[in-house]
């Protein structure tokens, strides 16, 4: 006991205190095992995390019978007797995550560790999935492939995202779209929510989630500012802004396509009006670039896209525009024609990379959504 005088302070901890000094320990290991994917031992993880080795037991303890932690086989020293040293790491692999990307012509569907590696991918043929029941029955048929393909089933899946090509609301509803108004008037996301109810179901614009994949795993990771441009069926933009994804108050950031001055929309319906219906990239794969007669085709399309990215360059200033979805085939066919009329229009010269991560942007999106979800609300660790 402190005598009369003593300027000591004894301080007993309650139980709630207890618990949640407790609660940040089991967060701080779980962390480090989820951020490293080799096996630790406990000694390893104390020092890492700069925790005692019986703190570091304890929270062991809980997040083993919490099954986020695996405990491996033991490595031998090599250094004589002695038993070897316990050793642990996250069980990525316990759950697996989807991501989808959902159009009118066909679905994608990639499967994935916790930790978002890739574990497989299916996706349709061409299909049309205008009609939101179709569109449904191919979510459904998509997700039992992938499934079957690495060997899970339906309960496994701990977190879905799915790409609309819609402008969705923070809480999943479509706000509005132009492809595929019969996704709204049927609830869509409403309904693919129901029918997987015993998981994280999330859904996003579909060029937002490319750009979270382009800012992830693809041609803008590491940077901080960033444009992601999709060109395909039509053309749609996500920003990555100060290192986060811009969403704005409706979840329409990007949309510049909207502008008419842009000439986003105009770009595919001049190219429809040359007489063939193909996205521009199927049908200039397999042309030259040269035309005698006057402008050619790819620098007529080229000067369109331009005007759109060119506003969202003078807003942002961004250090790279990613160029991805089909014309993204086209390569350095495209990007220099872009990249010369976009430094026309704009005050900085800006670089302009082309996507590598093919068709399955949009769902490799969805992956780090979900990846990032489950880490910060079902974990609850923080993604530093």
């Amino acid at each position: 006991m402190a005598s009369v005088g003593d300027t000591r302070v004894v301080q007993t901890l309650d139980g709630s205190e207890v618990s949640t000094l407790r609660w940040i320990n089991e967060r701080a290991v779980l962390r480090h095992l989820y951020e490293d994917d080799r096996a630790h031992s406990v000694a390893e993880i104390a020092s890492a995390c700069a925790l005692s080795r019986p703190t570091v037991e304890g929270a062991l303890v809980q997040l083993l019978q919490d099954g986020w932690v695996l405990e491996t086989a033991p490595q031998a020293s090599g250094k004589g007797a002695g038993r070897p040293a316990k050793r642990y790491t996250f069980a990525d692999t316990v759950k697996v995550l989807l991501g989808v990307d959902l159009g009118p012509h066909g679905a994608t569907c990639v499967a994935a560790t916790l930790r978002g590696e890739r574990l497989a991918t299916v996706r349709t043929g061409e299909c049309d999935l205008s009609d939101g029941m179709e569109a449904l029955n191919a979510v459904v048929r998509v997700i039992q492939q992938v499934l079957s393909e690495v060997g899970r089933n339906e309960h496994d899946v701990l977190a879905l995202t799915v790409g609309l090509p819609a402008i969705v609301e923070v809480d999943g509803r479509i706000a509005l779209t132009v492809v595929v108004p019969r996704w709204q008037s049927f609830d869509l996301p409403r309904r693919i929510k129901e029918r997987y109810s015993y998981a994280q179901v999330m859904f996003e614009n579909d060029a937002k989630l490319a750009t979270v994949a382009e800012h992830t795993w693809g041609a803008a990771t590491g940077t901080r500012n960033m444009v992601n441009v999709l060109v395909g069926h039509r053309v749609a933009a996500g920003m990555i802004v100060d290192g986060r994804l811009a969403r704005g108050i409706h979840g329409a950031a990007g949309e510049i396509g909207a502008f008419p001055a842009a000439r986003w929309a105009s770009a595919h319906r001049r190219w429809r009006s040359t007489g063939t219906s193909t996205p521009p990239h199927e049908t200039l794969s397999d042309r030259g670039t040269e035309d005698k007669s006057g402008p050619n085709e790819l620098q007529v399309f080229a000067d369109d896209l331009a005007q759109g990215i060119a506003a969202l360059c003078l807003v942002l200033d961004p250090e790279v525009v990613v160029i991805g979805g089909g014309i993204a085939q086209l390569g350095d066919r495209l990007i220099r024609p872009l990249s010369d009329s976009v430094a026309a229009i704009t005050l900085f010269p800006v670089e302009m990379r082309v996507s590598d991560l093919g068709q399955s942007a949009v769902a490799l999106g969805g992956i780090a959504h979900s990846r990032n979800h489950v880490a910060a609300t079902v974990l609850e660790i923080d993604q530093r």
